[in-house]
């Protein structure tokens, strides 16, 4: 029998991780799961918990798998996959379920949305499937890290710290009405996002833009909850898609914003799209950054991105 290590995040989705939680630790129980379980009190708990996990992990003699299990958001995946390979550990499959407010990676995972169906395609699982993280390397600070979604300069990452810093998302996530800050957040982000030079390399070639507005590297089609930014990204092959959108007038990206939703704003003049395995990317002024929709504050960003296949637990 396979045995979890579960890591839940009971604060992700507004607090829906909660009542979540209890649904699949009863059917766990019920359908006699070997688990352990373990939730996360702040922010980087997951991560300590997986890496302590990991750095111990030995070979179990009566159980078949060992598998990572993650209730929660982008965010605690994230957290969980970056404590595995702090360790070092390349051998631990993750399974995930769903638990936040975007569940984006889900998505372009093709997890069911569904808690107990995610299970029950976990359960049934009998070997891991490879698909890929995305590293990033900033090479001004001598740091590596993980994504699984994607990461972002510019404008979208200009949202989530706005978002962030809200005095109103407490309250609006205990409403259950949190993408509403976002929401204030994006049209308020519309006329603050200034134009900035970017320079790229990838592909043996290098590029040049001075006036760009949203720069984001994604490892599959989605972001911001669902839309779908880089519509031909896939996780199961080994590239990354990087999305450059120049500035414009606040009438054109809002037409552009509306395309996006349905993946047809790619041909649009003023946005351009690379596949690779590599890419390099500089950019020289004060910006502000994410990954995987955590807020990496404002900086000088010189970023190398690469890939490597990771098992996770899923049919």
């Amino acid at each position: 029998m396979d045995h979890y290590y579960i890591v839940v995040n009971e604060s992700a989705g507004s607090g829906h991780a909660k009542q979540i939680w209890q649904s699949i630790k009863k059917s766990l129980i019920t359908k006699e799961v070997h688990f352990d379980a373990h939730l996360t009190k702040y922010m980087g708990h997951a991560s300590l918990l997986t890496e302590n996990y990991a750095r111990h992990f030995q070979p179990s003699k009566t159980a078949d798998n060992q598998i990572i299990l993650v209730i929660g958001g982008d965010g605690t995946l994230n957290e969980c996959i970056n404590g595995v390979k702090n360790a070092d550990r390349f051998d631990i499959p993750v399974a995930y379920i769903p638990a936040g407010s975007g569940n984006d990676f889900a998505r372009g995972a093709g997890i069911p949305k569904a808690p107990l169906v995610a299970l029950e395609q976990i359960l049934n699982t009998t070997s891991p499937k490879l698909l890929n993280l995305g590293v990033m390397q900033e090479l001004s600070r001598n740091e590596k890290k993980y994504f699984i979604n994607n990461v972002g300069v510019g404008f979208d990452a200009q949202i989530v710290s706005i978002a962030n810093q809200s005095r109103s998302k407490k309250l609006l996530n205990k409403l259950h009405l949190g993408s509403l800050t976002y929401l204030s957040a994006l049209l308020g982000t519309l006329s603050k996002q200034a134009a900035f030079p970017v320079t790229i390399q990838v592909n043996g070639q290098r590029e040049f833009y001075q006036d760009a507005f949203l720069l984001t590297t994604s490892n599959h089609p989605y972001f911001g909850g669902g839309v779908p930014i880089l519509p031909m990204a896939d996780p199961a092959k080994s590239n990354l898609d990087l999305i450059i959108i120049e500035k414009s007038n606040i009438l054109k990206l809002l037409y552009l914003a509306i395309l996006m939703l349905s993946g047809k704003h790619i041909t649009q003049k003023g946005v351009h799209h690379f596949t690779s395995n590599k890419i390099k990317l500089s950019v020289d002024s004060l910006e502000y950054g994410q990954m995987d929709g955590e807020d990496l504050g404002t900086r000088f960003f010189e970023i190398e991105y690469s890939v490597l296949s990771y098992p996770f637990w899923l049919n």
